[in-house]
């Protein structure tokens, strides 16, 4: 008895180890096909800019029918200008009928080769940012201004009024990609106001803007700079 439950064990186990062999030839074999010919939905994806406006529908179709060509999957449409200089004959600006013209027939042509297609939405830049955004729907950075007075009385008076500059940070004026733009739209509202106790040695914004001007200075000079 104990000799024929042994002899099944080993059939059984034989089995499953020749089933278990052929099944890793059988995933070799696939993931051979696989990496010969792509499957769709594993082919790369890539970024497709079409910057300051260099953009014509024969230069849409090479393309897009390159991508096809050497097993890209898709792309993500991305609007943008900088500093690119222009080298078509007659440029494509963002949101006019010939641009939108344009952008039609690269996602008509997209949908004939397969393409899997997106757009960016870059908030600052091309679909969220521009000339025809309003500057009260626009992005919007917080600024602040202090005020100090003296605690146990009451305050009358007008608060120093915040920053109102376009730009990255409190009043410096533009920034990346921009910062020799002038005119640019200002927007300013009103949040919230703070009133808080500060320590007896605190020092306001004011003073501390000149010791780290003071401190770059000292350090630029190879001082050892310490507050």
């Amino acid at each position: 008895m104990t000799k024929m439950i042994g002899d099944f064990a080993f059939r059984v186990l034989c089995a499953l180890a020749l089933t278990a062999i052929c099944g890793s030839a059988q995933t070799r074999d696939d993931l051979l096909t696989g990496f010969r010919t792509v499957p769709r939905e594993a082919q790369p994806r890539v970024w497709w800019h079409w910057m300051n406006a260099n953009v014509t529908k024969v230069g849409i179709e090479k393309d897009l029918n390159w991508f096809q060509r050497v097993g890209i999957g898709g792309f993500m449409n991305f609007d943008g200008a900088g500093f690119v200089p222009r080298v078509v004959e007659k440029p494509l600006i963002y949101m006019t009928p010939e641009w939108k013209n344009a952008f039609r027939f690269a996602m008509a042509k997209a949908d004939t080769l397969g393409l899997e297609t997106a757009v960016a939405a870059s908030p600052g830049w091309s679909e969220t940012g521009g000339p025809w955004v309003k500057p009260e729907d626009g992005m919007k950075k917080y600024v602040w201004s202090e005020t100090w007075v003296q605690g146990g009385r009451r305050f009358s008076g007008k608060l120093a009024h915040p920053p109102t500059a376009t730009g990255v940070f409190q009043n410096k004026k533009g920034g990346s990609g921009f910062s020799a733009a002038t005119n640019l739209p200002e927007y300013y509202k009103d949040t919230r106001v703070f009133a808080y106790r500060v320590d007896a040695k605190a020092q306001s914004q004011a003073e501390l803007a000149i010791q780290a001007r003071t401190g770059w200075r000292s350090a630029e000079r190879g001082h050892a700079v310490r507050w």
